[in-house]
């Protein structure tokens, strides 16, 4: 969605494009096709709009589109930034409650919506994913929009601030006319904090007022929910006792969604999924390693393989997989630090936004 016509070429060109390249892997060295006949190819399809039969010999398939539509994003995207990493949900291990829950907001906010409207009721417009750092908030959004035909607009809470009088607002204003001409669309705000920030906080005058104009505009573009058909909006924080309450009002980020640090069956599941990537020794017990990382975050345990195929480097240059003895070391360092986040007072913000 969201494509103009010469939108449309350039995908119909990546896709042939993608194609021919499949179509010369097995004849060409390093991946290459000729020049010569790229060429050709272009101009009969530029003159006749098909690409004859001399310069592709199989049919453009889904494949070659799915890959298009990976490269080539809708012209008036282009001003915000709407390039993820890739991430799938077989990618991630554990957190099924949470990716269920995910799947069924956009189901029935954007590509189900006529079922609400049925009901009488107006479907979810935004969601706040809150939690620790390192859980894989940022993940679960880039899966979920990998695995969607939804389009993107990805903004990072402290980076949208201008010097310019006056120029964050109308970014703001920018993004979400730009969101609604390329709905459906997801509107991902990462750090959200930064930007909704509770007025209470904003106890200097000069940083006050800025900080009220930018909320102000967020709110009322939120508010526009009627006029913005196919838009979803995101947040992510890991401190959504700063989020201003008014961001959280029905209509707006009204869904909260807790991404906690994985509980045991969940961290088996990561390093299961982590295993998939890393040669580890088969009697390397998962239950066990997991059984031992409580409050490790889904990024603690990807270190803990990180470092220990550096340790297994450090025994055998040519190791070729990781064992107990690798792991062990790297947990009793780790350990140290996180053991502390079960008495960080944040656990009890966590715990209180839970009961909302």
């Amino acid at each position: 969605m969201g494509f103009v016509g010469r939108d449309l070429t350039l995908l119909c060109r990546a896709a042939a494009l993608h194609a021919m390249r499949k179509q010369n892997t097995d004849s060409v060295e390093d991946n290459l096709f000729n020049v010569e006949e790229l060429s050709r190819f272009f101009s009969r399809l530029k003159l006749t709009g098909a690409p004859g039969e001399s310069s592709i010999s199989r049919l453009i398939s889904w494949d070659d589109f799915e890959y298009a539509l990976s490269v080539t994003k809708p012209s008036q995207q282009v001003e915000f930034e709407s390039t993820i990493p890739r991430k799938y949900w077989r990618e991630i291990g554990g957190y099924e409650t949470i990716i269920d829950r995910l799947r069924q907001l956009i189901r029935i906010s954007i590509t189900s919506v006529e079922s609400s409207h049925f009901l009488g009721v107006q479907p979810p417009s935004g969601l706040l994913l809150y939690g620790p750092s390192g859980c894989g908030k940022t993940a679960l959004v880039n899966a979920l929009i990998s695995e969607s035909t939804l389009n993107v607009i990805i903004v990072k809470g402290p980076e949208i601030f201008s010097k310019y009088f006056g120029e964050t607002e109308n970014t703001i204003r920018r993004l979400f006319a730009t969101a609604r001409q390329i709905a459906p669309c997801v509107v991902f705000f990462d750090e959200i904090d930064a930007l909704g920030t509770k007025r209470e906080w904003n106890l200097d005058e000069s940083g006050g007022g800025v900080n009220e104009r930018v909320l102000s505009t967020l709110l009322n573009e939120m508010d526009g929910v009627s006029e913005r058909k196919g838009v979803f909006v995101i947040g992510c924080t890991n401190r959504p006792d700063k989020v201003d309450d008014a961001i959280l009002r029905p209509g707006r980020l009204d869904q909260l969604l807790y991404v906690g640090y994985p509980e045991l069956q969940d961290r088996v599941k990561i390093l299961e999924a982590l295993a998939r990537k890393t040669p580890i020794s088969s009697a390397l017990d998962f239950s066990q390693l997991a059984a031992k990382t409580e409050y490790f975050s889904g990024a603690d345990l990807e270190n803990v393989i990180r470092e220990g195929a550096i340790h297994a480097l450090r025994e055998d240059i040519e190791a070729e997989e990781i064992c107990t003895r690798h792991i062990e070391p790297v947990l009793q360092k780790m350990k140290i630090g996180v053991l502390q986040r079960a008495s960080d007072p944040v656990m009890l913000t966590y715990k209180q936004f839970q009961m909302r």
